[in-house]
């Protein structure tokens, strides 16, 4: 994001905010590009390097621990360095690892090659926030920031299509000269139509202070109640989205290209409950909102066991339920965030770090857990996403119970 010269300092304010908002939507949507157009071609990786399902897995368990540990330390870099360096080498990193991926002659330097993918897509996504933030002001950051939300919520509803096709038509390498493409589009976009919000801050940056901040938070137990119910959540989503691929192509028989066209099922249910959300939200409450999602995904993480333990391999055994999981995540995600930020509104930046941080990882660990579990069922993937909800259950239980209490007091 470029220095205001007197040339962009002429161009009228406006402009420049909707480039920004289209820099952050396609910043935002590379990360779901990345990790969803690859999904279908997890197979055929496989089958190339002659490794097990728990292997080809670490592209996607492993790129989100990057991720998660990046969202910690990232956005105070962009205070100390500026927001324009920080998203720009974010962006190069996400170019440089899809090439590494695209020649990648054996399985470790292809993980390596998404490791660094990942890292660089989920850096510029965190400091592009950061970035609104700066331009627009709180009061309207949450408006301008919708934006680049819908972004991330369209791109899983063609990633997977556009993967499948392309595995079935060229190979599975495609999925990553994709990432080339888009990573470049994006990084030309943004170094040449957008302006710096940030000036660089040497005194700013990781501190002790940063630290204190994490310790005191999982010291608070109704913003660890919060975050581990979200988390839990997000988990079932995560696990459903990773080893979809595994269950449909290996276990049904569902050709790579029919897998992307069926994963428009789960992806509008998604995409449905997040606008039912965003009107109805302040109307229900969040705690209605919370108890409606989990709700939901139990119901679907049950149909999920059920149609498993019968032996049903239709594909929409396994996407009908999991429209159920991923529609309850987005009827009770934003609330659960909401309600863990609120939990610790004086340090709500660190806590919303922590947060993205505990769901990246506790996604990753569910997801490599089922491929280490993979044994030729659907059993393992079933399994693991009704503990997740069932966890999650429990943890509204606690809420629920402490709410009353403080209510009483």
């Amino acid at each position: 994001m470029r220095g205001l010269t007197p040339q962009t300092a002429s161009i009228d304010r406006r402009e420049l905010g909707r480039r920004l908002i289209v820099a952050s939507a396609a910043i935002g949507a590379l990360g779901p590009f990345g990790m969803h157009v690859l999904l279908p071609a997890l197979p055929a990786i496989a089958a190339e390097f002659s490794v097990r399902t728990s292997t080809t897995q670490l592209l996607v368990s492993l790129s989100l621990v990057a991720i998660a540990l990046g969202n910690l330390t990232v956005a105070p870099l962009s205070d100390r360095f500026g927001r324009r360096p920080v998203i720009l080498a974010g962006l190069v990193l996400f170019v440089a690892g899809s090439l590494a991926g695209l020649a990648a002659p054996s399985i470790p330097l292809l993980i390596g090659a998404r490791i660094v993918q990942a890292w660089g897509a989920g850096a510029a996504m965190a400091v592009a926030r950061a970035a609104i933030s700066d331009f627009f002001g709180v009061d309207r950051a949450a408006s301008a920031m919708a934006t680049t939300a819908t972004a991330v919520l369209v791109v899983p509803m063609f990633a997977p299509t556009l993967g499948g096709i392309t595995v079935e038509w060229i190979g599975w390498r495609a999925a990553f000269g994709l990432g080339v493409v888009m990573g470049s589009s994006v990084l030309y976009f943004t170094l040449a139509r957008t302006a710096e919000t940030h000036a660089a801050t040497r005194s700013a940056g990781p501190s002790p202070r940063t630290l204190s901040s994490y310790r005191q938070l999982l010291r608070m137990p109704d913003y660890l109640a919060y975050v581990f119910f979200g988390s839990c959540m997000m988990g079932a989503v995560t696990t459903f989205i990773t080893s979809a691929p595994y269950v449909a192509i290996e276990v049904m028989g569902v050709r790579p290209s029919s897998y992307g066209m069926l994963f428009f099922l789960p992806a509008f249910a998604a995409f449905a409950g997040f606008f039912f959300t965003a009107r109805m939200a302040q109307r229900l409450g969040g705690i209605r909102m919370m108890r409606m999602g989990a709700g939901f995904a139990f119901v679907g993480a049950a149909a999920l066991v059920a149609v498993t333990v019968a032996g049903i391999t239709h594909p929409l055994a396994l996407f009908l339920p999991g429209m159920l999981i991923c529609g309850a995540n987005a009827l009770s995600a934003p609330n659960s965030t909401s309600g863990a930020i609120t939990a610790a509104r004086e340090i709500a930046g660190a806590a919303s770090g922590l947060l993205g941080f505990f769901q990246l990882l506790i996604g990753a660990g569910a997801t490599q857990f089922v491929a280490w579990l993979a044994d030729g069922t659907a059993y393992p993937f079933a399994a693991t996403i009704a503990v997740l909800n069932l966890c999650a259950l429990g943890i509204l239980a606690h809420i629920l119970r402490r709410r009353q209490i403080l209510t009483v007091a």
